[in-house]
């Protein structure tokens, strides 16, 4: 992902940063990683003039340790993957979103009382999932599961229909993924609080 100089869109931040005017004005493309490097160095030197001491540390990263970064890149996709899925679920209830469109039924009334919850379910906690996980929130947290096992549980016992078994096991995928990132992350809390 490049970027070429003069872009204003990105001058503004390295120009927040304290970036030398050289790297500003500079006409050649520039990596994503130098332009956060400049940022942390910035970051890094101003922390120093402001202390007196020697700033921050050699391993030092603005978002947090290499296991809390994942956990909030993967927060960040499945939240975006969450709020389309419930937009597209809110869509069932005019007759135009997965389950309208994939089944027998046309409209929300004729879709089976399972169908017609977990459209119900999928419309409000996949935006509030977004949101809370967004935010970092541990109800965001909560809600991705829930909307996990609601579809894993409803999409192998064949309740949701004919696609319900591949939204199951992406489902399982999803929870068994935000397992892994956030176990990550509190193993490193806790290494990080023991030393």
């Amino acid at each position: 992902f490049f970027f070429t100089y003069p872009d204003r869109r990105l001058i503004m931040p390295l120009a927040m940063t304290g970036a030398p005017s050289r790297f500003i004005t500079s006409s050649r493309p520039l990596h994503c990683s130098r332009v956060l490097r400049l940022m942390v160095k910035a970051k890094a030197s101003s922390s120093s003039r402001n202390s007196g001491g020697g700033g921050e540390p050699e391993d030092y990263h603005p978002w947090g340790s290499p296991p809390q970064r994942d956990l909030k890149k993967f927060r960040r996709i499945i939240a975006a993957l969450y709020l389309i899925g419930g937009t597209g679920h809110a869509l069932d209830f005019i007759g135009k979103g997965p389950f309208t469109t994939m089944g027998d039924a046309t409209t929300f009334a004729a879709l089976t009382p399972t169908q017609q919850l977990a459209t119900v379910l999928w419309a409000t906690l996949g935006p509030a999932a977004s949101l809370g996980l967004t935010g970092d929130k541990a109800w965001g947290d909560a809600a991705l599961v829930a909307v996990a096992i609601l579809d894993a549980v409803g999409g192998f016992s064949g309740a949701l229909g004919e696609a319900g078994t591949s939204a199951g096991a992406a489902q399982v995928a999803a929870l068994a993924a935000y397992v892994y990132f956030a176990r990550r992350a509190r193993e490193d809390d806790e290494k990080q609080n023991n030393q």
